[in-house]
This record gives C-alpha cells, structure tokens and sequence, in this order.
C-alpha cells in the first residue's frame, strides 16, 4: 500500500532470472574492471582499501617500531635490549597481517558505492547507502564464514600433497577451484547483501548460476595470482560481482 502511494521502496531482492553460463562469469570479470578504469568517479572509492591498508600499516609499524627504540633506549640488561630489537623486526611483518586482515572490511562502505555506481551505470535505481557498522559487521561475518569453510579444505588438500606427492596431479587443480568458489563467494557479498539475501538464498543463487559464478572466481583468482594486486583487485571484483548478479537478472 506505502509503494502505491508513492512512497519509494528499498529492498531491492534478487530477481529470479535465468541460468548463466560461462560467457557470462568472464564477460562480467573483464567488465568491472573496465567499468573502474574508466569511469572517473569510481576512482576515490576503489583507492580507499589500499589506503585503509596504508594507514593501518604504516601506523601500526610506526608505533611498534618507537615502543622498540623506546625499550632499547631504556633497557638495563641483554634481555630488555634483545626484546626491544625483536618487538622492531616483528612489528611491521605483525601490522601488515593486521593491515590485510582489516583493510577489506573497514573499506566496506567504499565497495557498497561501487556497486551501487555500477548498478546506476547498468540502469538501476539509486539505492540508500548502508550504515558503516552494518557493512563493517556484515562484510567481516561473510568473509570469516568463507574462511571457516575453505581453509579447512585447503589445508587438507596440502597435507594430502605433502604425504604424497604425485596427488598434487589431483590436489592443486582443486586447491585453485576451492580458492575460485572463496574469491567469488567474496566479492559477490557486495551485491547480494544490498539485495538482502541470507546465507541459504546466496548458496542457492550461487548453485543456480554455479558455471558463470565458478568462470567468474576462476578468472578473478588467476588475476589474484600477480603478486600485490589483492588489493587493487578487489574494487574490479565487487564491480564485476555486480554485473554478474545483474546478469542473472535479466536473464
């Protein structure tokens, strides 16, 4: 009754639509990286994770690094001087793992603006931006979910190559599809979670349309391959997640 009378909706759910296949997961990889490249506007947006990263970084190693001159300045013995050499060394190796962990949940809001940039571009509605906590806590509980899931998988895979070599033949090829499914399961969080799907309907989109999806992650996960691009990668991705979903919508 509120949307007859004029008062606009936000929901936005996920349009059933029809299957996609392989052209589609690779048209839409290729595509939100040309639609970040070439469009001005997102440029701020998809640059705010690796400054998010830089911040954090250069932060947390700044400060360790003074806590260690300050502890070796003030060190009475062996012991105190040799911790504070350690704290040092270690500092900027512990903030970059911070720095990684941080950098994608904190740049959430940047990301849902990059969707919502694509989705305008592609003939969508404008959508109202989603609250900095809600995005923080929503793009953290994806992410650890996929974690919890893959890396178990991961590890396996590794100790069976380990205690036997010849399985790599088996085991690398579906090392690089489990990390296909986590980078795609990644990156598509942006567009399903302004739809508001739970867990259970995205597993379900993800199986409808498991062929675009899987080209998707594979050719997102081979770029990932090149050393230092997680980051700048990760702004193309949620691009292209949204031109994928929004293939499925239209069919």
């Amino acid at each position: 009754m509120t949307a007859l009378q004029g008062t606009p909706t936000h929901t936005y759910p996920l349009a059933p639509g029809r299957s996609i296949g392989l052209g589609a997961g690779l048209r839409a990889c290729f595509g939100g990286i040309g639609f970040v490249v070439t469009t001005p506007s997102a440029w701020g947006w998809a640059m705010v994770p690796m400054l998010v990263a830089f911040t954090i970084l250069g932060g947390l190693s700044g400060l360790g690094i003074w806590g260690a001159v300050e502890i070796v300045s003030k060190a009475e013995s062996w012991k105190g001087t040799a911790g504070g050499i350690a704290l040092g060394v270690l500092a900027p190796f512990v903030a970059f793992l911070i720095a990684a962990a941080l950098a994608q949940p904190l740049s959430g809001f940047a990301l849902d603006a990059i969707v919502q940039k694509q989705e305008r571009a592609l003939g969508l509605p404008a959508r109202p931006n989603a609250p900095f906590f809600s995005s923080l806590f929503r793009s953290l509980r994806v992410t650890l979910l996929g974690l919890a899931v893959g890396l178990p998988i991961l590890g396996l895979l590794a100790l069976i190559t380990a205690l036997f070599a010849p399985a790599a033949v088996v085991t690398v090829p579906l090392k690089f599809f489990v990390t296909s499914l986590l980078v795609a399961w990644d990156f598509l969080d942006y567009p399903l979670s302004q739809r508001q799907l739970g867990v259970r309907q995205r597993l379900s989109w993800i199986f409808s349309h498991f062929v675009a999806v899987c080209a998707f992650g594979a050719m997102s996960a081979a770029i990932l391959l090149i050393p230092g691009i997680g980051l700048v990668m990760l702004p193309f991705g949620v691009a292209g997640a949204t031109r994928l979903v929004l293939a499925s919508e239209r069919g």
